[in-house]
């Protein structure tokens, strides 16, 4: 075998231990990852704790959100002028600004969820963004700040993990149908793991601002044999002149 063919056959051998086949991501049809195999669930955080890792999914929640719920939640007359008088095109995501904790649910999009000792954070596809729930016993930090996803605190209460979130920036919508809140908006949120493929969610919405009461809505998650995918937006998005439907979108363009 002469040098030149004993070099070349060396070279290829390396590559393929730099590059390993990626014949098992290509399973399925070309450009999904729909049917690609996910690695096994392994809890490391101790019995009496229930396992929500993986992808999960639930409904799709979108203009139709007050169908859905069931007719109008608990308004103030704030909440409900405010309701009355929305401006669809002034909707954040069109400007590529965070959904915000109490939306991120709702979008047609899945999740996962990846627990480890003294916190839990979900990784959202939608805008390619995380969102981290500490449960290590701490309390939420003092002064407050206000920010897109506020602070989230959560604790284990049997085959549950209860999360509550303040802090949360008044420049989110809590539905794509335009429902607003103020920075006083504390979420509550419950996840009970009811069987080994399913996640009962339950969100309560409590906003002395926009609403008498706190109200609450539910539904199920299920598991997705998914990888996420990319999903990237650009903050203030110049191609967004379909969106432009009132001053306050104008303005928000501008800053």
């Amino acid at each position: 075998m002469g040098k030149k063919r004993s070099f070349l056959i060396v070279a290829v051998m390396a590559v393929a231990v730099m590059f390993p086949s990626t014949q098992p991501w290509a399973a399925g049809q070309a450009g999904s990852n729909a049917q690609l195999p996910l690695p096994p669930r392994v809890s490391s955080l101790g019995s009496g704790i229930p396992d929500l890792n993986g992808v999960w999914d639930g409904p799709s929640i979108l203009n139709n959100a007050i169908e859905y719920l069931g007719g109008l939640p608990p308004f103030t007359p704030l909440g409900l002028e405010r309701w009355n008088n929305r401006v669809l095109g002034d909707d954040p995501t069109g400007f590529c600004q965070p959904t915000g904790p109490g939306r991120v649910w709702h979008s047609p999009f899945p999740f996962q969820i990846i627990q480890t000792p003294g916190m839990v954070t979900f990784l959202f596809e939608m805008h390619h963004t995380f969102h981290r729930v500490f449960t290590d016993g701490r309390k939420h930090p003092e002064p407050l700040d206000v920010t897109w996803w506020g602070s989230s605190i959560g604790r284990y209460e049997g085959n549950k993990l209860i999360v509550e979130t303040v802090g949360i920036s008044d420049r989110s919508w809590l539905f794509t149908a335009g429902l607003q809140h103020s920075d006083q908006l504390k979420l509550t949120w419950v996840f009970e793991k009811t069987a080994p493929d399913t996640i009962k969610f339950s969100e309560t919405f409590d906003d002395p601002v926009y609403f008498t009461r706190p109200w609450s809505i539910a539904y199920d998650f299920r598991p997705e044999q998914y990888d996420m995918m990319e999903m990237i937006c650009t903050d203030n998005n110049r191609d967004v002149e379909h969106f432009i439907t009132s001053e306050k979108s104008r303005e928000q363009r501008q800053q």
